[in-house]
């Protein structure tokens, strides 16, 4: 199944729209993220199912680092679910800065990377199940 040069743009662009809605904490921006009923999960930690239940914890500046810095992202697979319909799976990795930010107290960083399943919906293209594991495997 082939994407158009489109759809690639706005699949890979998904993840830039995550990290910004995150760090200028606006989580009604992930409405142009995630289906309504997307899952988002740290691998073995931690499971929000449905849009919602997503803005909701995004929204939260307790859970966050100073800022997401989303890299190496690309369309790994694209495969035809059941209904014809293309199923995306998108590849990303993040680094994250905690802590101060200046030369004379520098910023510690954590970083992991992104799964997704991404499929295309009446809207758009959005993510509908994002896993994230911590470290580089």
């Amino acid at each position: 199944m082939r994407l158009t040069a489109d759809d690639r743009l706005d699949i890979i662009e998904l993840p830039g729209w995550y990290a910004d809605a995150l760090d200028t904490r606006q989580p009604e921006l992930l409405r142009q993220v995630f289906t309504v009923d997307a899952v988002w999960e740290v691998v073995g930690a931690l499971r929000l199912e449905g849009l919602d239940a997503i803005m909701e914890f995004m929204g939260r500046d307790d859970v966050h680092p100073g800022a997401h810095i989303m890299t190496n992202i690309y369309i790994a697979l694209v495969e035809e679910q059941p209904d014809g319909t293309p199923l995306v799976h998108l590849k990303s990795r993040g680094i994250y800065p905690v802590g101060p930010s200046d030369r004379m107290n520098p910023t510690a960083v954590f970083y992991g990377r992104y799964d997704d399943d991404v499929v295309r919906t009446a809207d758009g293209w959005r993510i509908r199940h994002r896993r994230y594991r911590y470290g580089a495997r």
